[in-house]
């Protein structure tokens, strides 16, 4: 039975308990009520009647989550998922240092999130935030620490984010950058297919670069996105960011016919050189080696910057893709699912501004029809 004890600077319980034959005391104080002493005293004692560690809380923060990263986070994701994650790891060997689970409180916490905002944007402090919380959230499963240090802490960010404006072209622009991206388009040129077929289908530059002929239905005018290119690490195929990155969405005939006919000068020039396109891949140079982001980037800045429009990257042309389906009126449902989306949510997050746009567009409409509807001095009616 514990004993619970009123101090000055609140209340204190000890339990008293016997390991290998020798007789122990577990003492923790600090709690501002009786209630909540009694509680945290009775979670000590049901952890010893079922045999749990209950010194689980004194091993240190930073090895309690390397360990969890490595256990159930290492080869379970994308290799970029994967990455993220261990730079949360990172930061918490750094943070953290020294620290016990037991140890961290709110307040810590909170200090540790606003350290990390000074030079980062809101949504970089709560990537890295997400992941910590979630292996604190395992803690607490496994009966190692009480009480959740991450319960409303308050996410901010320094640093500004890029201007959303910034990440996507208007219609008219697009119409130019394609009339000058068409302008000589040959396989030497690859960088121009690649520019093009991200307008066509926003797909992610990693997903466009482990295309692979088999995947490319002419027939039908589809494509088959169900791997990517990795440049970092494997140099080879990966997976693809999500299982709803898994797609086959439609091309226009434009797009299905820039792919023939690319396919077509690729066979001739493999029957000419006698290189091979050993991985099948889509968008290769001349030597049948896909190319970088780097590459392409260098050669949208160029084109963008002779036509006198907005300057973007690849990624850009994705958001751009979007936002014209958007304001075309394309169901958001449809749009998601074509990008790859993990789920609609994200699709809505990642274009809010965009909707927010057609919203007040759309409010309009509505008070129009309202107005219609109130100006009719009469109502005809019909027999």
């Amino acid at each position: 039975m514990a004993s619970i004890q009123k101090l000055g600077n609140g209340w204190r319980y000890r339990v008293s308990y016997k390991d290998a034959g020798k007789y122990k005391t577990k003492t923790k104080g600090g709690f501002r009520t009786k209630k909540e002493c009694e509680l945290a005293a009775a979670e000590v004692e049901k952890k010893l009647h079922v045999g749990m560690d209950i010194s689980a809380g004194d091993q240190l923060f930073s090895e309690y989550m390397r360990t969890w990263f490595e256990v159930y986070k290492k080869g379970k994701y994308d290799i970029e998922h994967e990455r993220n994650i261990e730079r949360s790891v990172r930061l918490v060997e750094k943070y953290f240092a020294g620290v016990k689970l037991k140890e961290i409180t709110r307040v810590m916490y909170q200090k540790f999130l606003n350290e990390i905002a000074k030079g980062h944007t809101r949504e970089t402090v709560k990537k890295r935030h997400t992941y910590i919380k979630a292996c604190l959230q395992e803690a607490i499963q496994d009966g190692i620490i009480f009480k959740d240090p991450t319960y409303k802490v308050i996410i901010k960010g320094e640093k500004d984010a890029k201007s959303e404006e910034l990440k996507y072209l208007n219609f008219n622009d697009v119409q130019k950058l394609v009339v000058e991206t068409k302008k000589n388009l040959q396989p030497r040129y690859i960088s121009r297919y690649i520019i093009l077929f991200a307008i066509a289908t926003g797909a992610r530059f990693s997903e466009i670069m482990g295309l692979t002929w088999d995947c490319v239905d002419f027939k039908n005018r589809t494509i088959t996105i169900n791997k990517t290119w990795d440049f970092k690490d494997l140099h080879g195929f990966s997976n693809t960011k999500n299982y709803a990155s898994k797609r086959t969405i439609t091309i226009d005939k434009g797009t299905a016919d820039m792919l023939q006919n690319l396919k077509t000068e690729q066979n001739k020039k493999a029957l000419l050189t006698g290189l091979r396109n050993e991985k099948n891949l889509v968008f290769v140079n001349t030597k049948m080696h896909p190319v970088t982001n780097n590459a392409v980037n260098k050669t949208l800045r160029t084109l963008c910057k002779k036509i006198g429009i907005k300057e973007i990257t690849c990624h850009g042309l994705r958001h751009t893709h979007a936002s014209m389906l958007l304001y075309k009126g394309v169901n958001i449902k449809y749009i998601s699912r074509r990008l790859g989306h993990k789920d609609i949510v994200t699709t809505l997050q990642t274009y809010s501004h965009i909707l927010d746009e057609m919203e007040q567009a759309e409010s309009r409409v509505v008070d129009d029809t309202m107005e219609d509807v109130f100006r009719a001095k009469s109502v005809q009616k019909n027999f």
